[in-house]
């Protein structure tokens, strides 16, 4: 006999029902395989199913073995039958998840829980976030809220866009100026406070210093890093500005290595985020150090300038250990193979593409738009296309808030939820598992337990939107992203 239970995200694999209840004791305690550390699991307990735990003891109530024959990091089994619940599971990451599954059963189910056995992994290995800081800056304890939420729902990369044309958001020991007149930023200390916050919840955190364009903020605090020398002023709203880096200065060259050293030191992900996109080269066209640095370097054009730069940073970013990922604006077969597109891009055929991919194509996971431009079933369906297109490296896919417009809680809250929650799972959950009158109805009904954080969830009735006010909404807004990128000399299809 199966059964739907009202899981967010629904599992992969196999859910069997087996029969009976388990009842919730009033104080768990832990039979727990020694390769696991036992410190970590209390505090799975603890926080997520808010109850007392011990480990040790006779007649455990929650039984943790190791999965031998397990091969997925995040993989895991739960069974819960009369006397007892068992985690298997290969890592620490698959313990956290079956708890999560664990605390909606008994959200659900807070005096007996139906017995059933549970496997599960995820469809997709990266299922990313992004959160914008920079446009509108967002406290700690918001960004650990949000964390919260991610974690509840399996989702494992938090990416935090630090820096753009409307503010730079990280403290820097090199260069104090950076961030000191603004709304908010973050210092080192708080940094690393977030960063353990996200890791003790299974996610990585990636930062993201955006270059050589989206540079107003760092250009307004040190104008001799542009070709023109400024003086700048900090923009507010939406735009492709047209002051850039100054690739042709020493000192310039200098300062990004520096911030990508500061910023790497601080976050131990293994990944950078560099962005790449939206650049207008206008100025280095005009700039006698662009130009003599072209000279030098035989380069054909401002493109292959570009491409240069890239590749250097790429490099140097490389020497201390990170990987780096750009947006797919400019990237090409010249660039460093190693690089990670990160494709939001949604008439590029990523499929073609030889370097690894992270998906965002903004007709599916541009948060920040309008429920109008994407409802919840177009986000829901997302997941499902990633998983049967075929693609030369997929790491996995990533949902986006961009914030020149969202300044508050409610805001966010407004545009996030249930939209980031119908991504979660389809991101989790294997396509032929998909079921979006099954997601509507738990989310519907349990949506707001499972969030567990005060949210705001936008009203139902704007859940499902028109399909022909959807489609005119969106065409309106390809027009307006092909107008803006063909400022910043990026032809779209």
């Amino acid at each position: 006999m199966t059964e739907k239970l009202p899981l967010i995200p629904y599992p992969s694999g196999a859910v069997a029902m087996l029969g009976g209840t388990f009842s919730k004791p009033s104080r768990l305690v832990i039979a727990l395989d020694p390769s696991f550390d036992a410190e970590c699991v209390l505090l799975y307990v603890r926080e997520q199913l808010g109850m007392e735990a011990q480990e040790g003891g006779q007649s455990p109530d929650l039984i943790i073995t190791a999965a031998a024959d397990a091969t997925e990091e995040q993989a895991y089994r739960l069974e819960v039958n009369p006397k007892e619940c068992r985690i298997e599971a290969k890592t620490l990451q698959g313990v956290f998840y079956a708890v999560q599954t664990l605390r909606q059963l008994l959200l659900v189910y807070p005096n007996a829980v139906p017995c059933c056995r549970i496997e599960d992994k995820p469809a997709l290995l990266w299922r990313a976030f992004m959160l914008d800081v920079a446009r509108s800056f967002c406290p700690v304890e918001e960004g650990k809220r949000i964390i919260d939420i991610l974690a509840s729902f399996k989702m494992n990369v938090l990416h935090l866009h630090l820096s753009d044309d409307q503010g730079w958001r990280i403290a820097s020991e090199s260069y104090p100026k950076l961030g000191e007149e603004e709304s908010g930023r973050y210092s080192k200390q708080e940094i690393k406070d977030l960063v353990a916050y996200a890791q003790a919840r299974h996610i990585m955190v990636i930062p993201e210093i955006d270059m050589p364009g989206h540079f107003t903020a760092a250009l307004a605090s040190y104008p001799k890093l542009s070709c023109t020398g400024g003086p700048f002023t900090i923009p507010t709203g939406e735009g492709i500005f047209s002051d850039i880096l100054c690739v042709g200065k020493d000192e310039a060259l200098s300062f990004v290595k520096q911030i990508i050293e500061e910023t790497a030191s601080l976050f131990p992900a293994p990944y950078i985020h560099l962005g790449g996109d939206e650049i207008p080269l206008d100025r280095w066209v005009d700039c006698p150090d662009c130009q003599k640095r072209k000279r030098v370097l035989r380069l054909s054009d401002e493109k292959a300038l570009l491409r240069w730069f890239l590749n250097e940073m790429t490099s140097y970013a490389r020497g201390l250990g990170k990987q780096v990922i750009l947006y797919n604006d400019y990237v090409d077969e010249g660039y460093d193979k190693k690089i990670i597109t990160q494709v939001w891009n949604p008439l590029l055929d990523a499929s073609a593409l030889t370097h690894p991919v992270i998906m965002s194509d903004y007709f599916h996971t541009y948060l920040d738009m309008d429920h109008t431009l994407l409802p919840l079933p177009v986000v829901y369906r997302y997941g499902k296309q990633l998983q049967t297109q075929k693609y030369s490296s997929l790491y996995g896919a990533e949902f986006m808030l961009w914030t020149e417009y969202i300044a508050t809680r409610e805001e966010r809250d407004f545009h996030l939820f249930p939209r980031l929650i119908a991504g979660a799972e389809s991101f989790w959950t294997r396509h032929e598992q998909h079921d979006y009158r099954r997601f509507m109805h738990t989310f519907a009904k349990h949506g707001s337990a499972y969030l567990s954080s005060d949210a705001q969830i936008t009203p139902k009735k704007q859940w499902n939107t028109s399909s022909i006010v959807s489609a005119f909404a969106r065409y309106k807004r390809r027009r307006r992203v092909k107008r803006n990128s063909r400022k910043a000399g990026i032809t779209l299809s």
